[in-house]
């Protein structure tokens, strides 16, 4: 049993951090989405940064909520192109990657610099991921299922296992000394 005491920590770490932080976000959302009948604050952020992105790019975009929707509807040229609710803000995949990071925790200085560092990153690859999922739907709405299912979904998942990765070679496992 000895030998399996670090396997056993790790995912103890692993899954109390993810079943508190999943809890946690269930309960913000039901309370905005149930008790509150709107859409939760996280999500119109990320509808709105997305839609900001675009301008930036100069895509006339803009988002909108209507009273007792829990998603935000997003525009292109005054045109409806999408619906952005609790699903596309990225926070489930946050959980769980952090979960993961915590797991496999180094020093707490080392871990929470790189969960703060790397959750900047997945948030704002979010926002691009969103800008061009509508920026895709609105002038290639042939491939706009393609986009959504696959090609988009790969893209942020493939950043969490790239980020995973950085953390395990770089910053847990010990680098041999020559």
């Amino acid at each position: 049993m000895k030998e399996y005491k670090p396997i056993l920590i790790c995912l103890l770490k692993f899954f109390s951090v993810y079943f508190i932080l999943i809890s946690l976000y269930n309960l913000y959302l039901n309370h905005y989405q149930i008790q509150l009948h709107t859409c939760d604050p996280f999500t119109k952020i990320v509808a709105q940064q997305s839609s900001y992105l675009l301008k930036i790019i100069k895509i006339n975009s803009s988002t909108l909520h209507i009273n007792q929707d829990n998603y935000m509807l997003f525009f292109i040229n005054k045109k409806l192109v999408s619906i952005v609710n609790e699903g596309c803000n990225a926070l489930s995949i946050m959980i769980l990657y952090l979960a993961f990071i915590v797991s496999f925790a180094s020093t707490w200085k080392k871990t929470v610099i790189y969960i703060l560092v790397t959750l900047i990153i997945l948030h704002i690859s979010n926002i691009i991921r969103i800008a061009f999922i509508n920026y895709s739907a609105y002038f290639y709405p042939m491939y706009r299922n393609e986009l959504h299912d696959y090609i988009f979904p790969a893209i942020i998942y493939g950043l969490v296992i790239l980020l995973w990765i950085i953390w395990i070679n770089f910053f847990v496992l010990k680098p041999a000394k020559k």
